[in-house]
């Protein structure tokens, strides 16, 4: 069976669409949907945002099922010139810094994970005959949400990396611990020239949940935030319904 890892329902929506949903049941805050995509065995993991979320999401999937491999997928922040919202990027490795200030040149990594090489081959031959960009090369995970224009830039500019997202890194980790292929799937919602304008420590929880009380209080104290939200939004839907168009062409080919 394959697998397939969001932070958020508004990233699996467009993917349930795609798919004849059999079940679905929650574990200790975990959202599952078991069903096929085409005839193939496919359950979407919803783990909430971040390290934490996703550690505990794909330990609670590895022990109820068997999954013969395991994608996390989502959305993503561009750091290059060249990616678009709505771009998909197929990871080659995944790594994670658990630094908290991007401002400068030297980048610590933790980890790094190589990805399943017949997903990247199956999907390199994909690309030519999508309606959609796509890119094959690194991603990071990090802790926070990198908000600003000028830190993502930065990070590209002085790194092999493509994108940064919040979850990627830990799936790895407890996917190859386990002895799980792992392969990383991503779409832009935001690129290398977008500031997100949100203060993200504010409006997520603990449990790298999206706090509404949060939201409010900052379009509260500035208005024109709303706008900024409702532009990243659109994008963040952009970017799910290009997994939605990619993950079925991709899903049949992987025997």
């Amino acid at each position: 069976m394959i697998a397939i890892m969001c932070a958020l329902r508004q990233e699996i929506s467009p993917l349930l669409s795609c798919m004849n949903v059999s079940k679905k049941f929650e574990i200790d805050e975990t959202l599952f949907f078991q069903g096929d995509l085409n005839g193939q065995p496919l359950t979407i993991v919803q783990g909430g945002i971040g390290r934490e979320n996703a550690i505990k999401a794909t330990r609670c999937l590895l022990e109820s099922a068997k999954v013969d491999l395991l994608i996390s997928s989502g959305v993503a922040g561009g750091i290059r010139q060249g990616l678009k919202v709505g771009d998909l990027v197929v990871a080659e490795r995944v790594a994670y810094s658990k630094q908290s200030d991007f401002d400068v040149e030297d980048l610590q990594l933790e980890s790094d994970y190589v990805c399943n090489q017949k997903v990247v081959k199956l999907s390199r031959r994909l690309s030519g005959d999508l309606e959609l960009k796509l890119h094959v090369g690194n991603i990071l995970t990090v802790d926070k949400v990198i908000n600003k224009a000028s830190t993502k830039k930065n990070i590209g500019d002085h790194n092999p990396f493509l994108a940064v997202e919040m979850e990627g890194s830990a799936i790895a980790e407890v996917a190859l611990e386990n002895e799980v292929p792992f392969a990383a799937v991503r779409a832009i919602s935001d690129d290398v020239d977008d500031d997100l304008h949100l203060d993200y420590d504010k409006i997520l929880s603990n449990e790298g949940k999206v706090k509404v009380s949060g939201i409010a209080l900052e379009v509260l104290k500035n208005p024109k935030k709303l706008a900024a939200l409702k532009r990243l939004n659109k994008q963040t839907k952009n970017a799910a319904k290009s997994l939605a168009y990619f993950m079925p062409k991709l899903i049949p080919l992987i025997k």
